[in-house]
């Protein structure tokens, strides 16, 4: 059975050969995983900009119905402030 070293425990030569295996490759270079993963990754990407989107009209809706900042940030865990300066911009489109 092969064993592997915790990474804390290498050698500044080791450390050094595995870091210059991730240098050479070119960041285009998929070959490491496979296109499930890369569907998953694209779909979560996708997700995620979605639901940016609707927690945006959210907080706009939110603030044109009355509700604060303060009040808003606190449902997004973020400070007023916080929440001010990421939607407000946004009031303006």
């Amino acid at each position: 059975m092969k064993t592997t070293k915790h990474p804390r425990d290498l050698s500044a030569a080791e450390a050094a050969a595995i870091v210059t295996i991730f240098d050479d490759r070119p960041a285009t270079d998929y070959s490491v995983t496979d296109g499930a993963t890369l569907a998953e990754l694209r779909a979560a990407a996708a997700a995620r900009r979605e639901a940016e989107g609707r927690v945006e009209a959210a907080a706009l809706a939110a603030h044109r119905a009355g509700l604060s900042w303060g009040v808003i940030g606190t449902q997004l865990g973020m400070t007023r402030q916080g929440a001010r300066q990421r939607f407000e911009r946004l009031l303006a489109d």
